[in-house]
């Protein structure tokens, strides 16, 4: 199991968190590595689907509903796009 590095999640929903079904883009073809989420109680996870089962629950990064909406708001709004 790991442990929870989140001093705001209870570790009951830390664990589902890590342990849940995520779902991949619909962009993502089978086979190949994506970023996947999943949500539980007002959290999202991300996770790593090219790393094996144990490593990806381990790398599980956990951001409020408020954390992700600001990063999509800057997303569409162009602030990444020096990124790509």
């Amino acid at each position: 199991m790991v442990n929870n590095p989140y001093d705001c999640v209870a570790d009951a929903t830390y664990r589902l968190l890590v342990n849940t079904e995520h779902t991949a883009p619909s962009t993502c073809a089978a086979g190949t590595s994506c970023i996947t989420i999943a949500v539980v109680d007002g959290h999202i996870s991300v996770q790593d689907s090219k790393l094996d089962t144990q490593e990806r629950r381990a790398r599980t990064q956990v951001y409020t509903a408020a954390e992700v909406a600001a990063f999509v708001r800057d997303v569409k709004a162009g602030r990444y796009d020096d990124l790509f």
